[in-house]
């Protein structure tokens, strides 16, 4: 979490949207498309998909270059985690 603190400032979230962060879905912090971004990023994480309802309402709210983008971004940073977990890299 330390570094996607950071990063997240860096990106332009709020205070409130980094402590909510593990309560999202019952926070003001966020707007429902970035609920819906967070939901999306969350069910790939953990059941390494994402449900058709939250497919079907990205489609309806990004265009298909930004959901691209998103699911790169997610993938990528599952990848990262999983690699430095794998092989104990210590990240400064």
């Amino acid at each position: 979490m330390h570094y996607h603190k950071g990063l997240g400032q860096k990106a332009g979230l709020s205070e409130a949207q980094i402590h909510d962060l593990d309560k999202y879905e019952q926070s003001s912090a966020y707007n429902d498309l970035e609920k819906l971004v967070l939901r999306f990023a969350d069910q790939w994480t953990r059941q390494g998909k994402a449900s058709p309802e939250v497919v079907k309402e990205l489609t309806k709210r990004l265009s298909p270059a930004q959901i691209v983008v998103l699911a790169g971004s997610v993938g990528l940073a599952n990848w990262t985690n999983r690699f430095n977990e794998t092989f104990a890299v210590e990240l400064p």
